[in-house]
């Protein structure tokens, strides 16, 4: 099966989900709620509801994309995938 046929539609779309991306995200995340704590206006709390979600979709789409691959490297191992 070609490469194209094997990805998600997740990565199909938005790409493969890299792990340092989404920590990165999940800082810039704390860095706005720290800013939304310390000095609140309307930006910030915006940004501090904002990057948490986005950050969560972001750490979701790389554990999701990180469990199909080992499945895949699982049902290789056993022989048990589709030819």
């Amino acid at each position: 099966m070609t490469d194209m046929g094997r990805r998600s539609l997740l990565e199909r779309l938005v790409g493969r989900p890299l792990p340092w991306v989404a920590w990165a995200y999940a800082g810039l995340a704390v860095v706005w709620v720290v800013l939304a704590v310390v000095e609140p206006s309307g930006l910030h709390t915006f940004m501090a509801i904002v990057w948490p979600i986005l950050a969560a979709i972001q750490i979701s789409s790389a554990w999701y994309v990180r469990r199909q691959d080992r499945n895949r490297a699982g049902g290789a191992d056993t022989g048990h995938g589709a030819s």
